[in-house]
């Protein structure tokens, strides 16, 4: 029998219930299947996450930006950091607006924002303009759609939230492994307004196809999923923890996303290598997503995490001491990787713990060590490479940054 409750808090429960009720036909969460309306609005966010995913495939665009204005390595990989922060933000405070519009009418509202922004990028004419284009509007707009698709995967299968977010990750990722050929075509044939145009148009395509199945799939956010307890109430010592263990576990992912072409320029890898490069992490990132992701709901997280940080520095050693062309694409793989995993088992393992709501709001604090990580990572991989000539520094910092991060990681539930 179903009944109105109220948790110690006094959240009402009526939203999870009616959420379980509309999918699944039941309000309890232990007989979900694969219905028609949750795989129609996991399919509906993967394809809008697919689109927001392109903004990491920025170092495409790095040598574009050297050229035609004339800048340094750091300065134009400040811009990628400017969009991690910006996307970061997103994420800490777009909770906030997830219950305020229907599914379908929030991707569409923050692809357009996504898009306007490279459209600014595309026609601004300079590298501070590129900053507020690219860096805050697509970057803020990634943050605010990208949380939300996760919290919103896991509201449509609370049972499998492993596998759900992991599938949301694998998207975005798909995103960056896709993106790059085109936009260097783009690059090559049109320049640099070209190749921010067919982003744009690109991002508003796919989010066109996300809204759509979305509005079938007549889902909504619910306010209160899961576990009632309320990010207000977690020791803020737990909440620091997952924001040092985040960031450690993150800094080599988004300081290879944000340099691969650079990185394996520097090994002397061939120009198919180069170009391809971002194309090899987001796809490894791609299938840690889906594989770290499927593990979780089986295994422990801790174990998880630190067989990902032992993964990623070894591979960083192994491209700062062996710059040769096949060691250090492998070891790109090798990050990219483990940086899936990473990527997909924090947010489940904190939704897990916490509930969907609190969740929510617990991660987007904690996904705040991944912006630090972001402005840090490809920022300081370039000027180390402009201090030494090359990358070994910046991989052996980023190595021993990976290793403490297992030692971050607060003991709650099955953390």
């Amino acid at each position: 029998m179903l009944s109105l409750r109220r948790d110690p808090h006094g959240s009402d429960r009526i939203h999870q219930i009616a959420a379980e009720i509309m999918f699944n036909g039941t309000e309890n969460p232990r007989r979900i299947a694969f219905s028609s309306h949750n795989l129609s609005a996991l399919a509906g966010l993967m394809l809008f996450s697919f689109g927001l995913g392109s903004v990491h495939a920025f170092s495409v665009f790095l040598p574009a930006m050297e050229r035609d204005f004339g800048t340094s390595r750091m300065v134009a990989s400040l811009t990628y950091s400017i969009a991690l922060a910006s996307l970061a933000l997103g994420v800490l405070t777009g909770h906030r607006l997830y219950s305020k519009l229907a599914p379908a009418t929030y991707a569409a509202a923050t692809s357009l924002l996504a898009a306007a922004g490279c459209l600014l990028a595309g026609f601004g004419g300079s590298v501070t303009v590129v900053w507020i284009g690219y860096g805050l509007f697509f970057g803020g707009a990634n943050g605010l759609g990208y949380g939300y698709a996760l919290q919103l995967s896991a509201q449509a299968m609370p049972r499998r939230k492993g596998l759900a977010m992991g599938a949301i990750n694998a998207a975005y990722a798909l995103g960056a492994v896709v993106f790059p050929v085109p936009l260097a075509a783009a690059l090559d044939e049109g320049g640099w307004t070209a190749a921010l145009l067919v982003l744009s148009f690109a991002i508003i395509v796919f989010a066109a196809g996300g809204s759509i199945l979305l509005a079938r799939s007549r889902m909504f956010y619910a306010r209160s999923a899961g576990r009632s307890a309320s990010s207000g109430d977690v020791d803020r010592k737990v909440i620091v923890s997952f924001w040092l263990a985040y960031g450690c576990a993150v800094m080599a992912g988004l300081m290879v996303m944000g340099q691969a072409t650079g990185i394996a320029w520097a090994a002397d890898a061939s120009e198919r290598l180069i170009v391809a490069s971002p194309a090899v992490v987001a796809a490894s990132n791609m299938f840690g997503c889906i594989l770290c992701g499927v593990m979780l709901d089986k295994a422990q997280d801790r174990v998880l995490l630190a067989s990902l940080a032992i993964l990623t520095s070894t591979a960083l050693i192994a491209m700062a001491f062996l710059p040769q062309s096949v060691v250090t694409i492998a070891g790109l793989a090798a990050v990219g990787f483990a940086y899936g995993g990473v990527i997909s088992v924090f947010p489940a393992s904190i939704s897990r713990n916490f509930g969907v709501s609190a969740g929510a709001r617990i991660y987007g604090r904690a996904f705040t060590g991944w912006a630090a990580a972001g402005l840090l990572g490809p920022g300081l991989a370039g000027w180390l490479y402009d201090l030494h000539g090359n990358y070994r520094m910046a991989l052996v910092v980023a190595a021993a940054i990976a290793v403490l991060s297992p030692a971050f990681l607060p003991r709650v539930g099955r953390t």
